[in-house]
């Protein structure tokens, strides 16, 4: 496909210059009929000094000054995005799932919508409600009573509904509480690889439209998670915490219970969160504070060594003048 066609395509102005594109590669790999991308300026400097070899570039509007007509690119706000539309134009497919396999076990009084997808060894229980052109993949297992919204996707091997972890110690052993609730999925979530969302003890656990969760995340009882939020691998939520729309999760952040992150928060990967982080801001460290305080801290303790060092100096000086 000429460049200045899959620039049509693709809702973007014209290049300056016209090459011919058969794919879509890295960087590193790129060969002189593929399309890449560029997100950050150290990359401009290595493709002008000739270190890579794609045939053209989709680039973000603020590094479009940077490279001259002589190498062809597309502007685009949303490179990676786009990188990856240009490829489906190309040629490449995702697989996709399409009917329900023979091996799925479903309850007869689940409800489907139109147009789910079910994969091999899928479970689904009792009563759960599964809303039109969602996508549920092999070994998954939905428990009775949730619902699951609208173009959502459910990864292999998650497990939507089963019981939180809650105990009461009486009578010299641990005692489990039943949970009664459920979970409520809405529309466009993406449940990620191995991931776990447990029941409510009484009310439901929610996640909210447009949130996207990665692989081998634990989403605890009665958790709230608002709308169109991001949340990275191995991220675990206590019960009960509550996530507002927009927040992002990093890898490996792990939240106690009852806490809140407002809106549009960030907080770094493998941050503790033990309170509530405010709406807006970032947060990182162990445990988490405002973003710029930890660096202030981390770049105070890095110095400790040599502080450490003259202060021994010093006192082995104080020492020897018998003081």
């Amino acid at each position: 496909m000429k460049l200045t066609t899959l620039a049509t395509q693709l809702g973007l102005a014209p290049p300056t210059q016209d090459r011919e594109i058969t794919g879509v590669a890295p960087l590193a790999e790129a060969g002189p009929h593929d399309l890449s991308f560029i997100n950050e300026r150290k990359w401009i400097d290595k493709v002008k000094t000739g270190d890579y070899a794609a045939a053209a570039f989709l680039i973000p509007p603020e590094l479009a000054p940077l490279l001259s007509a002589d190498f062809p690119h597309l502007i685009t706000p949303t490179p990676a995005l786009h990188v990856g539309l240009a490829a489906m134009l190309l040629g490449r497919r995702t697989l996709t799932l399409q009917g329900i396999h023979p091996t799925a076990s479903i309850d007869p009084t689940a409800q489907l919508g139109p147009g789910v997808a079910i994969g091999p060894l899928v479970v689904i229980e009792a009563e759960v409600i599964i809303g039109a052109d969602t996508v549920i993949h092999a070994g998954a297992v939905i428990h009775e009573r949730c619902t699951i919204g609208a173009r959502c996707i459910i990864c292999s091997n998650s497990v939507i509904g089963f019981d939180g972890f809650g105990y009461e110690y009486f009578a010299g052993r641990h005692q489990k509480i039943p949970h009664l609730g459920t979970v409520r999925i809405e529309d466009e979530v993406e449940i990620g690889a191995n991931t776990t969302v447990d029941r409510g003890r009484f009310g439901a656990t929610r996640i909210g439209t447009g949130t996207k969760i990665d692989n081998q995340v634990q989403i605890a009882h009665n958790v709230d998670i608002g709308r169109h939020c991001l949340i990275v691998a191995q991220v675990g939520i206590a019960g009960s915490a509550r996530i507002e729309d927009g927040a992002v999760l990093g890898g490996q952040v792990g939240i106690v219970p009852h806490v809140t992150i407002g809106r549009g928060a960030r907080v770094a990967a493998s941050t503790g969160v033990a309170g509530d982080v405010p709406a807006g801001v970032t947060w990182s460290g162990w445990w988490g504070q405002p973003h710029r305080d930890n660096l202030a801290q981390i770049t105070a303790l890095r110095g400790l060594p040599a502080f450490m060092k003259k202060v021994q100096a010093f006192m082995k000086k104080w020492e020897e003048r018998g003081e």
